[in-house]
């Protein structure tokens, strides 16, 4: 009988909205349940929480990452996928990667979930422009969506929260910020003329922050892109929020394929995992199947 696995857990010390004091108290919590250490809290930016993962992923069987959707991406970005075991465990604060597990609200049940649960191998997302930058993920988007992320850091740190400040930054954005620009998609060798592109989103999960289903048909492990993109002003952000919250959204056209290249007329910035990516006029992006070892 092989001997149980060894976790360890890698905490972001700035994700979510807990005081220090309360957030190592839960972390504590489920480390003595899944007998884990807890690593990355002494970490001051982004580069040394990385290290701290590299250097953590070879002392365990499972990586346990506690924090939010653009703590798990840095870690996508940071370790060796190919000999690395991922867990989630939600400490963020939008946190699409909960809603796409099937996650409820209690970390301890989650935790249970991690050390009764399986691997599963899942696709993620190769993007970038070009040679100069690339980046694993498992969402992005373009258009209004990178000057919303801006909009969202202001207003929390003037007190908004949750669904209130997604709302707030999406409209301020919509009103202040964003000027829609048109291009050229090329999926899979076909092309495809765009105008006026409000958001244009290339997935491998349905959700977006706070539970918005963006793009219901999108799959985690059929070795495809999903892309939908809005080109329909206001009336089409509208939609895609009201049903995005309830059915899943139904505002924009949907296509799929493995590889998709995009040249603009004017540059946009890229939303990676929930932050804000590069600005860019070209991005191009492919399919990486089953690259992912995720235990839920």
């Amino acid at each position: 009988m092989s001997p149980p696995p060894h976790y360890c857990m890698i905490a972001n010390p700035a994700s979510g909205k807990l005081s220090a004091n309360r957030r190592y108290a839960r972390l504590q919590q489920v480390a003595r349940m899944m007998k884990a250490t807890v690593r990355g809290l002494d970490t001051g930016n982004a580069r040394e929480l990385a290290q701290c993962a590299r250097e953590a992923a070879q002392e365990c069987d499972v990586l346990v990452v506690a924090g939010g959707d653009g703590t798990f991406s840095l870690m996508l970005n940071a370790v060796d996928l190919a000999t690395t075991t991922l867990a989630f465990l939600p400490f963020g604060t939008g946190n699409a990667l909960t809603h796409a597990l099937g996650y409820g609200k209690n970390l301890l049940q989650i935790a249970a979930g991690i050390i009764g649960g399986r691997d599963h191998r899942l696709d993620l997302i190769d993007c970038g422009t070009g040679c100069d930058v690339r980046q694993k993920a498992f969402m992005t988007s373009l258009g209004i969506d990178g000057a919303a992320i801006r909009r969202y850091e202001q207003f929390r740190a003037r007190g908004y929260r949750g669904l209130k400040a997604h709302m707030a930054a999406g409209v301020t954005a919509y009103f202040r910020d964003y000027r829609p620009t048109g291009g050229q998609l090329t999926i899979d060798g076909r092309h495809k003329r765009i105008d006026h592109l409000l958001s244009l989103m290339v997935v491998k999960q349905p959700y977006f922050g706070m539970g918005l289903k963006a793009v219901p048909r999108a799959r985690w492990n059929d070795g495809r892109l999903h892309i939908q993109a809005i080109d329909s002003g206001l009336a089409g952000a509208l939609t895609g929020l009201i049903t995005g919250f309830s059915i899943g959204n139904r505002a924009g056209r949907y296509r799929c394929g493995h590889s998709f290249y995009l040249r603009l007329d004017t540059p946009l910035t890229l939303q990676v995992d929930g932050e804000v990516g590069w600005t860019s006029d070209r991005f191009d992006f492919r399919v990486l199947p089953g690259v992912l070892k995720l235990r839920y």
